[in-house]
């Protein structure tokens, strides 16, 4: 009997030293997995992220350009107006706009 129960100990640790080892294999291959999933997703963010960054700079480039005096001098004439022919300076000490 005491030779029956040695060897169901030692068949015991043997089942459960083998579902040990093939819990951490399956946990070493799930990390993984994980690992180079995470790592696609973050090259598809960085690439998103320069797209965006380039956007970004041409924007700011087209507010310069469209926001400059003499793209905003070109824009006025094609509209119609004109530069005035006579301009009046008022000092502080003029009044007007006053009731008589």
């Amino acid at each position: 009997m005491r030779r029956i129960k040695k060897e169901n100990k030692y068949g015991l640790k043997k089942v459960l030293f083998t579902f040990f080892l093939i819990l951490a294999v399956g946990g070493f291959t799930y990390i993984t997995i994980e690992t180079a999933t995470s790592g696609a997703e973050l090259s598809a963010l960085e690439r998103k992220e320069a797209k965006l960054a380039q956007e970004n700079r041409e924007i700011k480039d087209s507010i310069v350009i469209d926001s400059s005096l003499t793209e905003m001098d070109e824009k006025s004439e094609e509209l119609g107006f004109s530069k005035p022919s006579q301009i009046i300076y008022i000092n502080g000490k003029e009044e007007f706009a006053k009731l008589p």
